[in-house]
């Protein structure tokens, strides 16, 4: 486990009618941010970034056997908004965060929705046990290697825990770095679905 001091990031792009207007940077001391398994300086970027539609890139093809030894292919998503979290059962942070994504998973329309999460470089059935101690009804596709967490742009490769959270479109909405805020993580989510507009 390795502990970052440093600063909360959060970008906000905005260029609806195909210009990008700003960025603005909001720049929050944090005591202490605690990860597992990240091999990224100090000084790197930890935090919450958003992205607005005209600055998003698309999640290169993501794809896997699940926990439970089926496949999934994100690209199958397409329409919903997908909310992919890397954990680990060995990670700390992560037992901190995860009902905030087991919460998201049972409370959002799951025709607008889905919570997708990414078991990296875990023992397969310490990540069963853990699913089920967390209750994490949603399917989590096993990275034992970590390179689907490596081709994830803009996540440092062993960045556990880390969230991306995908527009309809299938491309990056928001980064989170580092543990989640449930309330933060409510709010992104909310905003991109809005983007869709009334189900």
């Amino acid at each position: 486990m390795a502990a970052y001091h440093g600063v909360v990031i959060v970008r906000l792009t905005s260029g609806a009618s195909g210009t990008a207007a700003g960025l603005i940077c909001v720049a929050i001391a944090t005591t202490m941010l605690a990860g597992c398994g990240r091999d990224v300086p100090a000084s790197a970027e930890v935090g919450t970034t958003v992205i607005a539609p005209n600055d998003r890139e698309p999640l290169p093809a993501l794809t896997g056997s699940t926990l439970d030894g089926a496949s999934l292919d994100l690209a199958s998503l397409r329409g919903k908004v997908v909310v992919l979290n890397s954990w680990a059962s060995w990670c700390e942070p992560c037992k901190a965060e995860i009902p905030a994504f087991v919460a998201l998973s049972s409370s959002a329309d799951p025709t607008r929705v889905a919570v997708v999460g990414l078991d990296v470089s875990d023992e397969k059935s310490a990540a069963a046990a853990f699913a089920d101690e967390y209750a994490m009804t949603y399917p989590s596709i096993v990275d034992q290697s970590g390179d689907l967490l490596a081709s994830v742009p803009g996540v440092p490769p062993k960045a556990v825990p880390s969230t991306v959270v995908l527009d309809a479109k299938g491309r990056i909405a928001a980064r989170i770095i580092g543990g989640a805020d449930p309330s933060e993580l409510t709010g992104i989510v909310a905003s991109v679905d809005a983007e869709s507009g009334p189900s």
